[in-house]
């Protein structure tokens, strides 16, 4: 018992934290692909997107992420094919690896809505670096304070029903629900769990030059309390929107951003109201992106 009780306790901690098993986003609202595989293929031309995140900044080793993702519709426009490639690291653990995804989509009600389902395959490294424990005995012998790493294969399926200003979205992710392998044994309490979201949206056009989007997004596990983000995003000319979140773990967000021509960027900082406000700066997230293929500057899409 003795040689693992930190590693039992750190990985017991932090995967009963919901966020953080899997990456937490503030602005997944502009890119829904990173919680839904059906998004896929929605979009015109091909948005390529980058997602940089700092969580808890001021806190040693707290939970960073860097994601890539691009998604197309091919010429049909009944599938979408896209890719995501990802780094996620908190603490002494990290996760590195990349994502296939499928989508095939149905028009339905005349054409002017839209049914997709949406299947994604993920191969991921994940690493734990012992020389950032802090154990219960320095210089504990059962513990060789190097790196341990095993490569484990996921899979999330999605559905997501869009139209002109609305959208709905289901997903399950880590449906594989696989062990990972720590200090040479497997451990019930290191199994990816299953992840649910709920994701919905409505943009109503309040003038000519404002609309203002409310969406929801619910999260759930089979483990864990269901989670609430409650969003509302204002839009001006449909180039230019802020925004502001409430998440029912107790975080504010705030957002901006702006698209010229092809190019968008998007900024969002996180305050906390709990406890641990009082060690931490807040959290911040950038996202740039590039549509390729857009040869008509239309204004921001509503997907």
């Amino acid at each position: 018992m003795k040689r693992f009780v930190f590693i039992i306790l750190f990985l017991g901690v932090s995967f009963s934290l919901f966020a953080q098993q899997l990456p937490l986003y503030s602005q997944y609202m502009f890119n829904k692909l990173l919680i839904n595989p059906a998004i896929t293929g929605s979009e015109e031309g091909i948005p390529i997107r980058l997602t940089a995140r700092q969580q808890w900044v001021g806190v040693d080793n707290a939970p960073s992420t860097q994601i890539v993702s691009g998604h197309y519709q091919l010429r049909n426009e009944t599938m979408g094919i896209g890719g995501i490639i990802f780094a996620d690291r908190f603490g002494p653990e990290s996760r590195i690896g990349i994502q296939a995804n499928y989508a095939y989509i149905l028009p339905i009600f005349n054409k002017s809505t839209r049914l997709a389902f949406g299947l994604s395959f993920q191969v991921f490294q994940y690493q734990i670096d012992y020389n950032q424990l802090i154990t219960l005995e320095e210089n504990d012998p059962a513990i060789n304070f190097n790196k341990e790493n095993s490569w484990l294969p996921e899979s999330d399926f999605g559905l997501y029903l869009y139209g002109e200003n609305y959208y709905v979205g289901i997903s399950a992710n880590q449906m594989i629900e696989l062990q990972m392998k720590i200090g040479g044994e497997y451990a019930e309490m290191n199994t990816l769990k299953r992840h649910y979201h709920v994701l919905m949206g409505y943009q109503a056009q309040i003038s000519q030059l404002f609309a203002l989007e409310p969406s929801v997004l619910i999260k759930a596990t089979e483990s864990t309390p269901v989670q609430l983000d409650l969003n509302l995003k204002a839009i001006y000319k449909k180039d230019y929107w802020a925004g502001v979140s409430y998440r029912t773990s107790g975080d504010i967000v705030c957002l901006i951003g702006l698209t010229f021509e092809e190019f968008e960027f998007g900024f969002a900082t996180d305050f906390a109201t709990s406890s641990l406000s009082h060690y931490q700066s807040g959290s911040f997230e950038l996202l740039l992106g590039y549509k390729i293929g857009q040869t008509q500057h239309v204004g921001r899409s509503f997907f």
